[in-house]
């Protein structure tokens, strides 16, 4: 009994290896652990990877919401930090915009013409928190044993807060849609992300 709960077991333990870091290929899993030709155990594994590759993708959007907060402190250590975990979740060559209402408002193509853009919209206010609420991903497809093939989808909701103590509060509700793909060496990275603005409220706090 046992030895048989530590087999059915085995996929479990060898698919956390990759939290908290990358989703590795699903095939090279497989093979170690001899699930090749065990269609049971073998799609017990695709739901547990599918399921660490969700947790991945979503933490994508979490760590952005921070980096954005480090931007808006508008310090050269804080933008800088901003800036590399931007580079961490973006790929080189993402493509970025928000829209309100269908009209596309700001657009940027790769992660550092993103930092200029939220560097100089967020430079007004004195502080920032942007928090993430209710995420859906979908997976099309998880990557083959070189790492390739990777693709995902994800909605994310948003309430953003933006202070200036002597002048206004602005609260912006949003969701961002966001396609993202697998990166050999890399993992999962936003290719391509919009910021969809739902509702907002700027409060006056200079009392005018």
């Amino acid at each position: 009994m046992k030895g048989l709960k530590k087999l059915a077991l085995a996929p479990v333990m060898a698919a956390t290896v990759c939290v908290g870091a990358m989703l590795a290929p699903t095939e090279v899993y497989a093979s170690e652990h001899g699930m090749k030709g065990h269609p049971e155990r073998h799609a017990q594994h695709q739901k547990v990877m599918a399921m660490l590759a969700r947790e991945n993708i979503e933490y994508l959007r979490r760590h952005y919401a921070r980096a954005t907060d480090l931007i808006g402190l508008n310090t050269d250590e804080s933008i800088a930090e901003g800036r590399a975990v931007y580079h961490k979740i973006f790929t080189p060559d993402a493509k970025i915009t928000t829209s309100e209402n269908g009209k596309i408002g700001f657009s940027a193509v790769g992660p550092d013409a993103w930092v200029d853009v939220v560097a100089g919209a967020l430079k007004v206010f004195d502080s920032t928190q942007h928090l993430i609420g209710t995420q859906l991903v979908e997976i099309k497809s998880l990557p083959d044993h070189d790492g390739n093939g990777g693709e995902a989808t994800m909605s994310s909701y948003l309430q953003a807060w933006h202070s200036d103590p002597d002048r206004v509060l602005d609260i912006f509700i949003g969701t961002y849609n966001d396609k993202v793909r697998y990166t050999p060496g890399i993992g999962w990275q936003i290719y391509e992300m919009n910021l969809e603005k739902v509702s907002g409220e700027v409060t006056d706090k200079s009392g005018s």
